[in-house]
């Protein structure tokens, strides 16, 4: 048992890196949170008077707000759906005796491992792309007009670039846990003469719940400060249809060279994903305690 002593000194030595930790996150929140009281503009030097929540009022009342919002939400919302789908429907396949199992198991991964503004980039040019792009010569080859996806429909093309990068992510924790389940429960139900639909629905799913509210507290959290992808594909455009609020921030602080403003997006920005994993903590505590 630990004594006094021990536990002192291993406080002591688990201090530098936890003062580390705290500056690496407080000084640049507070720094964030002072410049977002301030009329700071890049462009006029040296004129940084206090104005208060008057950044805040900017920020919430700029046309491109809610627009952003919305957007991340659908966003948020269009990748979880799609990934924890393909990401069930994947397990389900990897965990059955099939010929190559190891290969199709690293070739699913493998989108993981892929860096977003490469990822955002190959889709871009080598499936988007109306004129040399895959589809655009598939629909082509079948006689049909090439559709403009980055044009036409820019944040569905962002939601299935993003899904493609986080399905390898939900496909290893989903079936790491299917991996789990006891297969004595599954073949005594299909001996009780239970279906296939019937297993998956009554003992396979159930036993995912977990993985599931795991994989959407973590995807969350990452998904909504979504940039590289739209910076390197639409720039948040066409007007502000693919425009979350991450890029919005970076649109006024490095585009417009409001600081101060950027900095209240920030601020919001925080302040609605610590919101978002409050709500996805109790979620998950209510699932454990289950």
């Amino acid at each position: 048992m630990a004594t006094q002593h021990s536990r002192a000194a291993a406080r002591t030595m688990i201090s530098p890196a936890v003062i580390l930790l705290l500056g690496w996150m407080l000084i640049p929140l507070g720094l964030t949170i002072y410049f977002s009281f301030l009329r700071y503009n890049l462009l006029m030097p040296g004129a940084n008077p206090f104005v208060g929540f008057e950044n805040y009022a900017y920020f919430f009342t700029d046309p491109a707000f809610w627009p952003a919002v919305i957007n991340t939400l659908l966003l948020v919302g269009g990748v979880l759906l799609i990934t924890i789908v393909g990401g069930v429907l994947l397990a389900l396949l990897l965990d059955q005796p099939i010929w190559g199992r190891g290969i199709v198991r690293i070739l699913v991964i493998a989108p993981f491992f892929v860096m977003p503004t490469v990822s955002a980039l190959v889709w871009k040019n080598m499936f988007f792309h109306p004129v040399n792009g895959l589809f655009g010569q598939l629909a082509k080859g079948l006689g049909f007009e090439p559709f403009d996806f980055l044009a036409q429909a820019p944040l569905a093309s962002i939601i299935l670039i993003v899904s493609w990068q986080w399905l390898p992510f939900a496909t290893l924790i989903l079936l790491t846990a299917l991996q789990s389940l006891d297969s004595e429960q599954l073949e005594a139900a299909e001996m009780d003469g239970a279906g296939a639909l019937s297993r998956f629905r009554h003992i396979a799913l159930p036993h995912l719940a977990r993985a599931i509210t795991v994989v959407i507290l973590i995807q969350t959290i990452f998904l909504l400060s979504v940039f590289a992808e739209i910076l390197v594909t639409t720039n948040g455009g066409p007007g502000n249809a693919s425009t979350n609020l991450t890029y919005l921030i970076y649109a006024q602080s490095l585009l417009q060279f409001d600081v101060g403003l950027g900095s209240a997006g920030g601020v919001f920005a925080i302040l609605l994903a610590n919101i978002v994993a409050f709500f996805l903590m109790r979620m998950i505590g209510k699932n454990l305690d289950l």
